[in-house]
Formats: C-alpha cells, structure tokens, sequence
C-alpha cells in the first residue's frame, strides 16, 4: 500500500502539479497580463473570462457531437418503443409477455447507458471547465491582488443593503457570467433548431 502511495505522490507531485502550474503561468500570460496592461477593471476581467469559458464550453459541447448524439439516441429509442408497441398484435398471452418483458429490460438498459454517458459528456463540458478556471482564477486574483488592484477584496461592490453583503467575489461574477452565458447560448441554439426545422 505504501508503494501505491508513493507512486501516486509521485504522480501527483511531480507530474501533474508541475503540468497545471505551467498551464496556470501560460493562460496568466494570454489572457491575464495583456489586460491588466490595459487597465481593465477585475470585475470586467472576470467577466471577460466568464464568457470566454462558456464559449469553450459551447466549443466543446460541438466538438464532442452533443446534439447529433441525443437526436441519434432519441431516433433509435423512439423506433424500439414503436416495435415494441407492435408486439400488442401477438395473439399468444405468454408470448406476448415473454417479448415485452425481453424488449423493456432492452429499452431500460439502452436508457441508463445513455444517461451514464450524457452525464460523462455534460461533466466534461461544462463542469470541468468551470472548475479548472475557477481553481486557476482563484490563483491569480487572490485577497492580496484585489486589495492591491482595488483596495477592497471584491471584485464587485455593493451598495449598502439589509443582507449586509459589501461585494461579490471573483467566483461569484465568475459563476454569474458563466451561467448567463450558458443560457443565453441555449437560446440561440434552440431558435436555430427551431429554423432548421421549418426548413426541412
């Protein structure tokens, strides 16, 4: 067991950190430096990143044939639950039974294979993105940076309010901006769905 944990250690220590940290120092370089050379306001920085990881989301959602995929399981599904309304014209009980009970344990089994990749696809799509840049974010706009950039440890500040909160920090605009995107993003892609259906 020792050894396994060593192993790992090593993995871990030497490999991927090192990896990560290079990655952090690289993306810090394209897309923190330049604007911060340009003055840009942190909240307006964050936001910026916000949508530029939801379009990476989006990217990768094509990348990986998202749509065409649910489409092509939503097709074969539909066609096995009509094949499987047509064993009704069995005039044998058990037969009948027999089929039914063979073709539902297919349909199930079709059904939670699909859902186990859908979930492996929506996780690497839009959960690991969001976690890798805000784990990386929280590095580079750190209590010290904002203090130092704005004089207060927020990215945004709020008016005086009854919850008694002063601002909104980095991961707060960031999941804001993110999830507004997302949104936003659907709606485009529904409304184009929706044209190329009235074409066809």
């Amino acid at each position: 067991m020792e050894g396994l944990n060593n192993i790992l250690d090593w993995l871990y220590y030497d490999c991927i950190s090192p990896l990560f940290q290079l990655f952090g120092r690289l993306l810090s370089l394209i897309l923190i430096q330049p604007l911060v050379f340009l003055h840009m306001p942190v909240w307006l920085h964050v936001v910026f990143l916000g949508v530029l990881t939801a379009c990476f989301s989006f990217f990768l959602r094509h990348l990986l044939h998202v749509e065409q995929k649910v489409k092509h399981f939503n097709a074969l599904f539909a066609e096995k639950r009509r094949r499987q309304q047509d064993l009704q014209l069995i005039s044998d009980k058990y037969s009948r039974e027999a089929l039914y009970r063979v073709t539902d344990d297919e349909l199930n089994s079709d059904f939670n294979t699909y859902l186990a990749h859908h979930y492996a696809r929506y996780v690497t799509v839009y959960m690991l993105p969001l976690f890798l840049v805000l784990a990386w974010l929280n590095t580079v706009f750190t209590e010290t940076v904002l203090l130092s950039r704005t004089g207060h440890p927020f990215a945004v500040l709020v008016p005086a309010n009854s919850f008694g909160i002063s601002g909104l920090n980095v991961t707060s605009v960031f999941l804001i901006t993110y999830v507004l995107c997302l949104i936003a993003g659907f709606q485009v892609l529904r409304r184009r769905n929706r044209r190329c259906e009235q074409c066809e």
